[in-house]
């Protein structure tokens, strides 16, 4: 089943599954995204957190469909593969200083057509194809020359991550403009089969800040990640990363909001012959979000930017927020 196919129908049919809309409509803060560098993602994955309390009790539902095309071609290395994900959870306010989180993912290499779309954006924008009209569209391909023997491909249908995320939340500050909060996140992934088969347990921690004035909010996080000394993706990684992101929302009209989202992150290769994998990873989302009643639907595209060979060439991502009161 086609991805795109899938993320639609979950979309057309969850808005149906929640009671008619309401008059007031409510905040939900930063967009549900994650980096999508390919290293990024076969760990743990930090995600910004609005620290402004939920009502003690309220619970927040969220699924979301990603869809993504990688293409990074250096001397060092070459990816060239379409990687999608399905994530759903929930985060629940205990008291007013303490909310926990579950959410599930998974993400595998699957055909979701993206090269041609991603070739037409660079020819109208005048931006440089890097290499892709040299290679057939849609492949399959990872090469890494210093620490493979010979190519993967044809990995159609193989898993990347089956993880599951434990998140517990604290406030340590909270004003009617501005609050802050500490949160902690741990993470479970087994991959049994295909060429990413990987088992990892690794820890985040995140401060959290919030500012809201009227039509505006912005979220801002800064995390510290500890992984274990294995390969990921092929690599050997570092065992400790950092990352960030700041989130500005806009809301334009009653039921409309406007998101755009910076996202961070320190290099995770760890040997000297990966270039622009041990460098800085920079992201920008721009969201669309609509509510209605107790609910949202979010558009996101995100794009990699400065370090071009070392993210996720073009992600778009469509989740669906209910908050049960």
């Amino acid at each position: 089943m086609a991805i795109s196919r899938t993320a639609f129908m979950l979309l057309w049919w969850l808005p149906f599954t929640v009671q008619a809309d309401n008059s007031d409509s409510l905040r939900f803060g930063p967009l549900i995204a994650q980096s999508q560098a390919p290293l990024q993602i076969t760990g743990l994955t930090p995600i910004l957190q609005d620290p402004f309390q939920s009502t003690v009790g309220q619970t927040e539902l969220f699924t979301s469909a990603t869809i993504g095309s990688v293409w990074a071609n250096t001397p060092e290395y070459q990816f060239d593969y379409y990687h999608n994900q399905f994530m759903a959870g929930f985060i629940h306010a205990l008291d007013e200083e303490n909310r926990v989180g579950v959410w599930l993912q998974y993400r595998y290499a699957a055909n979701n057509r993206l090269d041609g779309l991603t070739e037409k954006f660079h020819s109208i924008f005048g931006i440089d194809q890097n290499g892709r009209t040299e290679v057939d569209e849609d492949r399959f391909y990872i090469h890494i020359p210093d620490t493979m023997d010979e190519p993967i491909a044809d990995f159609v249908g193989d898993p990347i991550v089956s993880a599951i995320n434990l998140y517990g939340e604290q406030i340590l500050y909270q004003s009617m403009h501005h609050a802050v909060s500490a949160g902690v996140t741990l993470f479970f992934n087994r991959v049994s089969h295909g060429v990413f088969a990987n088992t990892s347990f690794e820890q985040s921690v995140q401060i959290n800040y919030g500012y809201q004035r009227e039509k505006h909010r912005l979220t801002a996080m800064i995390s510290l990640v500890h992984r274990p000394d294995k390969q990921q993706h092929f690599i050997d990684i570092k065992p400790w990363g950092v990352s960030a992101g700041v989130s500005y929302q806009y809301q334009w009209f009653e039921h409309h909001e406007l998101i755009g989202e910076y996202l961070i992150s320190q290099g995770k290769g760890d040997s000297a012959g990966l270039g622009e994998l041990n460098a800085l990873v920079h992201e920008f989302a721009l969201g669309y979000r609509y509510l209605f009643g107790n609910s949202a639907i979010e558009l996101v595209a995100l794009e990699n930017m400065f370090n071009h060979d070392n993210s996720t060439d073009i992600v778009f991502n469509a989740t669906f927020r209910h908050r049960f009161l």
